[in-house]
């Protein structure tokens, strides 16, 4: 019989809103054997292996399903960056991923990079190649436009018109590897149309919808007016990224709502945006963002907040995305979401579970991650403190102890697991 690993001595955020003081885990290889309080968990005999967790709290390795690993923080540094080689953009997805999981994060979804090299990043990760979190790469569909042009992430415009095309980019997207198609129906605070601006139409969006469902894939739309979300709503869509102006449609929240829509605001994004144009003008500095930027954040947070707010009275399904690799939004400050779900009026314990359980069903891993139960994989975040008193605490890398994904020990600041394990 090989010897387990047996965590003791702390408490335990099991991912379905339980609290478990004094709590065991027992780690087979890489899948959870037993979790629960240590009054009613026998451990097994043998030579195990047991950490001595001395009261921090042990959580399901956190999920953010909205991340662009390909993002520079610096608005200047990524617009240089959109014409920099594969190569070179590779070398800052990998470097953003080892961020991502020293930040306690242990599955992303990448919503998209140039000329989707998430997908091969995705692959590496797989393939034992790179030491990071589990990727599930993004591909985004657009409507035509200028040849050559590109929104802020780097996606190329020139893609489609009309639902025949719109058909045959979800099935080239697919075919090159990406598990997520997004189909973007408004604009955004960045680029050529403002976040109220129809993109593509219902039609369009409805073919490579289906498409994608046929092929056995997820979908999402990037939408920020409530026509735009409704349009993709109305086209089949799975999931919905930052849909600030979701509160103007009561008749789309119910639909949503009643249809189990996902819904992933990135409300740090525009937050941050605005509290950094906020300090700049303080100190009499610019903030580096264009002024139509500017213009469109200053109008977008408020009924980001008021949209928060009617989807939890209406029972909307609400993930954890930060939308990280956005101005002033780095990749590894992931945890800073938690604290607007707070400030908005959700508890720790839901923001924690949309990190965690819910974000696992959006992107249909729930059977895997997700929640502490047994026969799902070792995923962990293990940290000095407990976030149910102060979400905050996770936004401190010292505060992550501990970072396990599928049995393996990924990082180790306390060196909980013996010397020279894990990223430092």
């Amino acid at each position: 019989m090989r010897a387990l690993t047996i965590l003791e001595g702390g408490n335990l955020i099991d991912g379905k809103g339980r609290f478990i003081r004094d709590a065991i885990v027992v780690i087979d290889d890489s899948k959870i054997a037993q979790a629960g309080s240590a009054a009613e968990t026998k451990i097994p005999p043998g030579k195990n292996r047991e950490i001595e967790l001395n009261g921090m709290t042990v959580m399901p390795g956190l999920i953010d399903v909205h991340v662009h690993l390909h993002g520079q923080s610096d608005p200047l540094t990524m617009v240089s960056l959109l014409s920099e080689t594969d190569a070179y953009q590779a070398t800052i997805l990998a470097e953003n991923a080892h961020r991502t999981i020293e930040a306690g994060f242990t599955t992303v979804r990448d919503m998209g990079a140039p000329n989707d090299v998430n997908i091969d990043l995705s692959r590496a990760v797989n393939d034992g190649i790179l030491k990071g979190p589990r990727i599930i790469p993004a591909a985004t569909i657009d409507m035509t436009m200028v040849p050559g042009d590109r929104d802020i992430h780097g996606l190329k415009g020139g893609q489609v018109t009309g639902p025949a095309e719109a058909r045959k980019a979800a099935r080239m997207k697919i075919a090159c590897g990406a598990e997520v198609i997004q189909v973007n129906a408004t604009g955004a605070s960045f680029g050529k149309y403002g976040p109220k601006v129809l993109i593509l139409s219902v039609e369009e969006m409805r073919g490579a919808i289906e498409e994608t469902h046929k092929l056995g894939k997820m979908s999402t739309t990037h939408a920020c007016g409530s026509e735009g979300i409704k349009n993709a709503v109305l086209a089949g869509v799975q999931c919905v990224e930052h849909g600030q102006w979701l509160y103007e449609d009561d008749d789309l929240i119910r639909i949503m709502a009643e249809q189990r829509v996902g819904w992933v605001p990135t409300l740090m994004n525009g937050f941050w945006k605005l509290e950094k144009i906020k300090d700049e003008e303080r100190k009499g500095r610019k903030s580096g963002l264009p002024k139509y930027v500017m213009e469109r954040a200053v109008q977008m947070v408020e009924p980001h907040r008021k949209s928060f707010e009617k989807a939890m009275q209406k029972g909307i399904v609400i993930g954890y995305g930060t939308d990280v690799g956005s101005p002033f939004t780095p990749n590894g400050m992931n945890a800073y979401e938690m604290e607007m779900f707070v400030k908005y009026g959700a508890t720790p314990m839901q923001a924690i579970e949309a990190a965690t359980r819910i974000n696992a069903k959006i992107i249909r891993m729930d059977n895997k991650i997700g929640t502490v139960e047994v026969g799902k994989e070792a995923d962990f975040t293990i940290v000095d403190g407990n976030p149910l008193d102060d979400v905050k605490i996770l936004q401190k890398k010292e505060n992550i102890a501990l970072v396990m994904k599928g049995g393996e020990t990924v990082v180790d600041r306390l060196g909980l697991m013996g010397p020279h394990t894990g990223l430092m």
